[in-house]
């Protein structure tokens, strides 16, 4: 089952322009998550692929032609109120001088439609696969530099290699074979290029019909090559390979709850509606809409849609996020929406609509902020970065115990303190801010469990509740708290006493965590007990633990390329800048602070103004990632 942890949130009608996130699930799988939008009837949501990264999205080129709209009517989304809308875009191939190719963004992966311009065009059929309602996929396309020899075959994709079987004394031709599961299909001898060449010279085709025309399906730029000792080598520099079998569309075809109503050939366009079909919105429900992408609504207590009738709006609308279901969550981006660099911009990101930070859908909890201001293409010394995170108020799951503060922090969750309620009451040092610190929560379950005098109720960190005895009426219960084996407190409670009190019910211990004095770090509320002879037996239905190591968040603390500025306790908020001043440059990767990355584009930059617009040309497109965990 795949885990839900958070979502981004947005506004109706074309204002869905936030990020996706990755979610850490179980084996099974992963969800990357799009923004959470209310349930407002008559509103219609957007998304693109530069702002949901389930779809496919190329920021070196600006390529990522994909889109769903959804329009809410009544709860649910009508028939035809569904319309995902894929459109092929020119994208350079990765060898430059090949050309380019049209990618079709479909599902959320890149599909080969047919060749843009240049040299593998000028070889290939001129039509695009859509006109046979066809569309193919991309298996190799890089510039990395490789060597390979004689013996030592350039291994490729569906079964090919590629061998060298002899390089001149001049290192000026190649022989090369192409074998296919061990079978010779092809044999060709490659003229290495010169300087200034054109991209015929050192590179080795290989034709194959598709759709009735032959593409190239494989190319293979050749750098150099010498010859040492009766040994020939050579150099490559470019690999590009499309797959032989290709992936039928038609008109009618149906796609989880999607048809395809429309493929335009001349716009190389691909339109799916949810034709003749009603989607409904159910409260904690989830579906798939078409291929991994799919619905999901928030299990959420106490919705109103009543109107407000001065605002005109709900008081407390279901949400809900479209999502992509992913098994190889490596390969996709967690990042947000697209921003440009340039002067005097601002740009944000927070918890609802960046999905690297934490949010809560069920509860709508996370409130993160980034923002990035430019000075021309710099972010000056404290103050171009900005993080906030605001603690928020959330009921513990045995709601008698009152609100604690939910904090998260670099995309953690964490407790910082309590709100209100018994837990407050009990702790001479409630708010963790004060201290410049947080506490990360390791039990909060109204689950009942049952436990007796043989078997101790397990906790974290060590830590154990062992029941001593139960009195013959029941009503006292006599306890002791161990961690790692070591007696650290022992209390007699009151559960079952005639009027006894949440306080009489309720097992606390409190100790000193960091600077903060008297904090309860475990709570344990009893529901019942009784005595059988020598046996004393408990029903628990409430358990709380926050660890007492706590993880501080000092001023001046460094995270990255920021610290820490200001920690408020009043408002309950921690503040964090940028250290020095930032320069964004074209294919960076920059680590920011924790796991929060900004990715920059491998593109020729142009800032001069366009004279109708009043922008700049071609600024330079960045966004915000959260890394994945191995870069951590």
């Amino acid at each position: 089952m795949l885990s839900t942890l958070r979502c981004s949130s947005i506004r109706p009608i074309l204002s869905a322009f936030f990020v996706a996130i990755l979610l850490g699930a179980p084996a099974e799988g992963f969800e990357l998550r799009g923004p959470v939008a209310e349930v407002v009837d008559g509103a219609t949501y957007r998304w693109s692929a530069q702002d949901f990264g389930g779809f496919y999205y190329d920021l070196d080129d600006d390529v990522g032609g994909e889109s769903l709209s959804l329009r809410i009517s009544g709860g649910a989304i009508d028939d035809l109120g569904a319309v995902y809308t894929s459109r092929a875009q020119e994208e350079t191939i990765e060898f430059p001088l090949w050309g380019s190719r049209m990618t079709l963004g479909y599902l959320g992966d890149p599909h080969f439609v047919g060749y843009g311009r240049g040299h593998l065009r000028d070889e290939s059929g001129g039509e695009p696969l859509l006109r046979d309602e066809l569309i193919g996929k991309v298996l190799i396309d890089d510039d990395e530099e490789r060597t390979i020899q004689e013996g030592s075959p350039l291994r490729l994709e569906e079964g090919y290699r590629l061998e060298v079987v002899e390089v001149d004394s001049r290192g000026e031709k190649v022989s090369i074979a192409l074998l296919r599961d061990g079978v010779l299909v092809d044999s060709a001898v490659v003229e290495l290029t010169e300087p200034d060449a054109s991209a015929a010279y050192g590179s080795y085709l290989y034709k194959r019909p598709l759709a009735g025309e032959d593409f190239v399906v494989i190319a293979v730029h050749f750098k150099n090559g010498f010859s040492s000792g009766g040994d020939g080598f050579a150099t490559v520099d470019g690999v590009w390979q499309i797959s032989e079998e290709t992936i039928s569309i038609r008109e009618g075809d149906e796609v989880g709850e999607m048809t395809v109503v429309e493929i335009d050939p001349e716009d190389v366009t691909i339109t799916m509606a949810n034709e003749g079909r009603k989607i409904a919105l159910v409260r904690g429900g989830s579906r798939l809409l078409l291929g991994e992408i799919g619905i999901r609504v928030a299990d959420q207590d106490g919705f109103n849609d009543s109107a407000n009738l001065t605002s005109g709006r709900t008081g407390d609308p279901l949400r809900f996020c479209i999502y992509r279901s992913v098994e190889e969550p490596e390969l996709m981006a967690i990042r947000g929406h697209v921003g440009e660099v340039s002067d005097g911009t601002a740009w944000e990101w927070n918890s609802s609509g960046f999905g690297g930070f934490n949010y809560d859908i069920d509860e709508g909890l996370g409130d993160e902020s980034l923002v990035l201001k430019f000075t021309g293409d710099r972010l000056e010394e404290d103050g171009g970065v900005v993080y906030t995170s605001r603690s928020q108020k959330e009921r513990m799951e045995f709601e008698e115990w009152g609100d604690r503060w939910t904090t998260s922090f670099i995309g953690e969750v964490r407790c910082a303190g309590y709100a209100d309620g018994l837990l407050r009451d009990e702790s001479d040092d409630h708010n963790m801010l004060a201290e410049e610190q947080l506490l990360k929560v390791l039990i909060d379950d109204d689950r009942r469990d049952t436990f007796d005098t043989d078997s101790p109720l397990g906790l974290a960190e060590g830590y154990k509740l062992a029941l001593d005895s139960v009195d013959e009426s029941g009503r006292k219960v006599s306890l002791s708290l161990y961690k790692e084996g070591v007696p650290m407190d022992s209390r007699v409670i009151e559960p079952s006493r005639s009027g006894s009190t949440l306080k009489d019910q309720t097992y606390l211990y409190s100790r000193r965590v960091g600077g903060a004095d008297g904090v309860v770090v475990i709570a344990v509320h009893f529901r019942s007990a009784f005595s059988n002879g020598d046996d004393g037996f408990a029903e628990v239905d409430g358990i709380w633990q926050v660890s007492d190591e706590p993880d501080l968040v000092e001023e001046g603390e460094e995270h990255g390329e920021m610290a820490v500025r200001e920690v408020d306790p009043s408002a309950m908020t921690v503040s964090m800048t940028n250290r020095r001043g930032i320069i964004l440059k074209p294919d960076d990767d920059l680590r920011l602070f924790g796991d929060i990355w900004i990715r920059t584009a491998d593109q020729v930059v142009n800032n001069s103004i366009n004279l109708a617009t009043g922008l700049p040309e071609d600024p330079l497109r960045f966004y915000v990632r959260r890394s994945a965990a191995e870069e951590t």
